[in-house]
């Protein structure tokens, strides 16, 4: 399972133009799966970081009754932040140059990935 995780991380990483990084994180701040092309920092706090940033977003969404969540985009100036929840444990996240990057590819190809990172997380019994 790990394999296939990572193998996927990376795969989503590599067609990703000034991608930096993917992360597969559980809502707890644990780092699952990562792939880091160019990264001068800890990815693993940035992690942790957008946990915390992901666990307020779903608080917010459930007070507000906002529906189901199905991404979300942050920009600052050092990062362009584009991030998916993968079923209720999960977010999967790519950080992405603020310049040079292409966004419109990040966010088709997690969309893409998301149904076999569910397959590979919460398998069907028998499988």
């Amino acid at each position: 399972m790990a394999d296939d995780l990572h193998e996927e991380i990376k795969r989503i990483a590599e067609k990703i133009p000034g991608c930096l990084y993917t992360s597969l994180v559980g809502y707890d701040g644990i780092s699952v799966a990562q792939h880091i092309i160019e990264a001068n920092f800890d990815v693993n706090l940035y992690d942790a970081e957008l946990s915390s940033l992901m666990l307020t977003s779903k608080e917010i969404k459930k007070n507000l009754n906002l529906g189901t969540e199905t991404e979300l985009i942050w920009l600052t100036q050092n990062a362009f932040f584009i991030v998916q929840p993968v079923g209720d444990d999960y977010f999967i996240y790519a950080c992405l140059k603020p310049v040079g990057s292409n966004p419109g590819v990040a966010r088709i190809e997690m969309n893409k990935a998301k149904s076999k990172l569910m397959e590979i997380i919460y398998p069907k019994p028998g499988t």
